[in-house]
């Protein structure tokens, strides 16, 4: 335990080039769905890079400790919550602020991986 806490202050953690690679190919692929779809494809592709890394949880759980890879921990937080809401909740959302919410996410996604990335 007390040696995984010192690698998290030093130390910045990356995946390989191949797994990078795999998830950016996840993420377009996840374009050709509906915007409520696209939102829950990104969560996912989110939290297995996190646990890529190292973190382990539910993608809630893993937000909560603030990983020092995610420097807009409050954008992610709030997509992270659109995506439990769609899941969860039995309301309809407009399709045009799915398909924004969507394509922010996917661009958040996709700077995450490019920083993480060896």
């Amino acid at each position: 335990m007390f040696l995984r806490l010192i690698k998290r202050l030093f130390w910045w953690r990356s995946i390989d080039t191949k797994t990078c690679t795999k998830l950016m190919c996840y993420i377009e692929r996840a374009g050709d769905t509906t915007a409520k779809e696209q939102i829950i494809q990104y969560d996912k592709i989110y939290h297995h890079t996190l646990k890529n890394l190292g973190y382990d949880g539910n993608f809630g759980d893993i937000l909560k400790r603030n990983p020092r890879e995610i420097l807009n921990i409050n954008e992610v937080w709030e997509l992270h919550k659109l995506r439990n809401s769609l899941v969860h909740e039995l309301k309809s959302r407009d399709e045009k602020f799915l398909l924004s919410q969507a394509k922010r996410y996917k661009e958040v996604s996709e700077r995450f991986l490019k920083k993480v990335k060896k």
